[in-house]
């Protein structure tokens, strides 16, 4: 049987480091909303586990070199670790990062329209359990994230904004 096949075109690789499980849950939460399959984008999330903000940048600096990514990101807090050392890293290494200050609670939060001012790492996790009953490592964004609400939010929050550019984005950064 004589088949035709269409040329193969390759997807454009994204790399999004986060810093632990709650930015992993939110990323695939987004990669679901953002990235369709046969899109021609191609995202792994990986998870650094921690240990502050130069631990996060220097582990998507080594994932990096095990395979040729187009686009190499990383969302971190800023509440430990975010050094001048980590963002030079972060540049040397064409790491595009999305800092979330001081936490991705503070985002989240922010994102439902909640006062984060003036509060600390530890408040804003404890806001952020008290507003949706859990942690944001075991968030369903589901029941509370819409793609139309990110849309709408991508514009009063750089970091947001910048995340999903780097979900859809059709150019090569690097």
């Amino acid at each position: 049987m004589n088949r035709r096949r269409l040329p193969r075109v390759a997807a454009r690789t994204v790399l999004i480091v986060g810093e632990g499980d709650a930015e992993e849950v939110f990323l695939r939460y987004l990669k679901g909303l953002y990235v369709e399959r046969g899109s021609g984008v191609a995202v792994t999330i990986k998870n650094a586990r921690g240990k502050g903000a130069g631990h996060v940048v220097d582990y998507a600096r080594r994932q990096a070199m095990n395979a040729q990514y187009d686009v190499v990101a990383a969302l971190l807090d800023t509440d430990t670790g975010w050094t001048d050392a980590a963002r030079k890293m972060a540049k040397q290494a064409s790491i595009q990062v999305l800092p979330c200050d001081p936490c991705l609670e503070a985002l989240l939060l922010a994102v439902k329209d909640e006062a984060i001012d003036g509060k600390t790492t530890d408040q804003l996790k404890r806001a952020f359990e008290r507003r949706f009953g859990c942690s944001a490592s075991e968030m369903d964004w589901t029941r509370h994230l819409d793609i139309a609400l990110v849309d709408r939010k991508a514009g009063e929050h750089p970091v947001l904004g910048q995340l999903i550019q780097t979900f859809i984005r059709v150019d090569v950064a690097r």
